[in-house]
């Protein structure tokens, strides 16, 4: 059992986590912690619903092409029976039905909800009227079956601290992506029940959710993505013509502005190591902004999240374009999160527009930062510079995608994404089953915003068309050139020396070379292979959160077959030992120092920066070394005679290898393959 797990495990790993952060920090957290623990006593018997009140959301897609929606005609047709039987297949769990144990009535339900919530919580499961329609339990880990109280305050929810058990399960599911499906489908047919279906799960997420309480109102990162969801969900049937009763509309938008209080009171902000949490607070608060009426709040709201979007690009993607978290799946959700909310910024009417000049930074109330900067704030409101790197996001997503159609794996990846327009699934015999490393969403999304020159199969059109719908005509132009490394010395030593030799030489020739050394990936990539090599930064400003002990590994792909490849991240909390296997160096093919890895876990989220990884040169080849052995190790890669050498030193002797079994055998690259958070392949090579 890990050293971590049970009550007295998590104390352990608190205070673990507690050592490593700064004392500054450490009572920040303290008296948020005292606050939130003593607000809770107050909020009880507190209706924290928001009021209901003549206002309604306000569509932002005035029109939408959809045609491109029958090129998902087909999975679709599979999905919507699963998602109508609330069958849901998250994080690994199969396709899985979750519902309560038993029949539950409104009054069933808000009978577990504190006082305070329970008339209001019954009203609006009321409203569902459907009889055959049966409640969904969002509170369940519906992998393990553990179930949260509905009755705990949000921030006050533990997690983590028991085996198996995974709070990203009902987190996931709360998103509610799948409703964007919903729309689609309605797209090829307009069927009421579809229309019907949507607003019954939105009803049942709110009656059963109320503001502030239960496991999906713990992270600020999820409830403000959830509002996108629902909003852009909403969008979506409407733009098609369906239309939705009084009742449940102004449902919808006392939820829009409850969404955005709780985004705004627990923003995520850290001074040094806020990342991807923080940037979907603001990208959620503009969409909540724009998809409510105009008023003093959501007006402020609106400037304070275009002044922190445009911060907060330039801070999180590198001048190359690629995200600051060393990990290239939380690069496409940083990229997906900052395009559309770009884009709807860009896109805003004139009356919206307004409100950036108009807006009163006085009504800001949190103490400390970030601040809001006083009216006005200029038009364009996002600098060249902002929109390059984003533009350059895209092109580091085309980059990563192997000729396989798969993105290159480096840190973690917990399969976490901003909006899931197109359903992006492949037929199994156990069901559709999601493509997560499949990056193709997030560029189709980009091509609405930039001029790009990237291919994206037609099942993404919808991406591109809501983009573009968001920005109302606004087009950036695109352009990134490629970071050029200078030439180090290095005084080579005595090395060991390994061929890799595919079955076909010419599957290596015309290699083209992709520096990315701000985020650390350096690439040779033609039609038929893909070979990178990870050398660079942790992440994070050095926190590694996301990072994996992977300085020096190599990724070969050839002809669609895995030569190499990192194993995945497979979990977060429910198994710390797992967690810490995909982060070894010993899942890497990488070089190696008997078992010792080259920087210690100080956290789950946290790794040590002692690699201090650096290329020295890079081109027709690559040599490059990190120190986190305690001596300096040095790499190269380079091609000769239609054979891959990967040369280490310090080092000695040759051996050749012709398939991915032999340098798997030579490596010990034995860990499952992990495809997606949660998932695990029967054997590493996935195949």
């Amino acid at each position: 059992m890990s050293p971590w797990r049970g009550r007295a495990g998590r104390m352990m790993y608190l205070l673990r986590v507690a050592a490593s952060l700064p004392p500054r920090v450490i009572v920040r957290k303290g008296a948020r912690l005292i606050k939130d623990r003593f607000g809770i006593i107050f909020r009880r018997r507190v209706d924290s619903y928001a009021p209901l009140s003549p206002v309604r959301p306000q569509p932002r897609l005035e029109r939408l092409d959809m045609s491109g929606v029958a090129a998902n005609a087909g999975t679709l047709n599979a999905l919507i029976p699963l998602y109508r039987d609330h069958r849901f297949d998250l994080l690994g769990s199969g396709w899985v039905r979750v519902a309560h144990g038993r029949a539950m009535a409104p009054a069933d339900v808000a009978a577990g909800h504190q006082p305070g919530n329970r008339v209001r919580s019954e009203a609006i499961l009321g409203l569902i009227g459907d009889p055959d329609y049966r409640l969904i339990d969002w509170h369940v880990d519906f992998k393990s079956g553990y179930r949260w109280s509905p009755s705990t305050w949000g921030r006050a929810i533990a997690y983590g601290h028991l085996p198996g058990v995974d709070v990203k399960v009902p987190w996931e599911l709360a998103r509610m992506q799948h409703l964007a499906h919903l729309a689609c489908a309605w797209g090829l047919s307009p069927d009421p029940a579809l229309a019907a279906e949507f607003r019954n799960q939105v009803l049942d997420f709110l009656g059963s959710n109320p503001p502030g309480w239960g496991v999906n109102w713990a992270c600020p990162m999820d409830v403000a993505i959830r509002a996108v969801n629902i909003a852009v969900a909403w969008d979506l049937f409407r733009v098609q013509g369906a239309r939705f009763d009084d009742a449940f509309e102004a449902e919808l938008a006392a939820a829009l502005l409850a969404h955005g209080r709780h985004v705004v009171e627990f923003l995520e902000w850290h001074d040094d190591h806020r990342a991807n949490h923080y940037l979907a607070d603001i990208a959620g608060l503009a969409f909540i902004a724009v998809y409510l009426p105009r008023s003093a709040e959501t007006d402020l709201w609106l400037a304070f999240a275009v002044q922190q979007l445009d911060a907060e690009i330039k801070r999180q993607f590198t001048p190359d374009g690629a995200n600051f978290e060393a990990s290239t799946a939380y690069h496409r959700l940083s990229a997906e999160m900052a395009i559309y909310a770009v884009a709807l910024i860009l896109g805003l009417p004139e009356q919206r527009r307004a409100a950036l000049g108009e807006f009163d930074a006085r009504l800001w109330r949190r103490v400390g930062p970030p601040r809001v900067v006083g009216a006005p704030v200029s038009w364009p409101p996002f600098s060249p510079e902002t929109l390059d790197r984003l533009a350059g996001a895209a092109g580091f997503a085309a980059a990563i995608t192997k000729p396989s159609g798969e993105i290159v794996q480096i840190g973690d990846n917990d399969s976490g994404r901003f909006l899931k327009l197109s359903p992006l699934f492949e037929p199994t015999s156990s069901g559709p089953r999601e493509r997560h490393l499949d990056p193709s969403g997030v560029i189709a999304a980009a091509k609405g915003l930039f001029d790009l020159d990237l291919a994206t199969p037609p099942e993404t059109t919808l991406e591109t068309a809501v983009v573009g719908a968001l920005a109302a005509g606004w087009r950036c132009p695109a352009g990134r050139a490629e970071a050029a490394v200078v030439e180090k010395p290095f005084e080579p030593g005595e090395a060991s020396r390994l061929r890799i030799i595919p079955p076909d030489p010419g599957a290596l020739e015309g290699l083209r070379p992709i520096a990315y050394p701000h985020f650390g990936l350096f690439i040779w990539r033609n039609a038929r292979s893909f070979i990178a090599v990870r050398c660079g930064p942790i992440g994070q400003n050095g926190n590694g959160g996301h990072a994996h002990n992977d300085q020096l590994t190599v990724e070969i792909e050839i002809d669609g077959v895995p030569w190499a490849r990192d194993p995945g991240t497979y979990l977060y909390t429910p198994d710390l030992e797992a967690r810490n296997r995909y982060r070894s160096v010993l899942a890497h093919f990488a070089p190696r120092h008997g078992r010792q890895e080259p920087a210690r876990f100080i956290s789950p989220f946290r790794l040590g920066d002692h690699a201090k990884a650096e290329v020295l040169r890079f081109g027709s080849d690559f040599v490059g070394l990190h120190r986190g052995f305690g001596t300096t190790v040095h790499r190269r890669v380079a091609f000769e005679g239609g054979a891959i050498v990967v040369e280490d030193w310090p080092g000695s002797g040759e051996v050749e290898i012709r398939s991915p079994e032999a340098l798997a055998r030579l490596w010990g690259l034995t860990l499952p393959f992990s495809p997606g958070y949660g998932l695990m392949a029967a054997d590493p090579t996935h195949r």
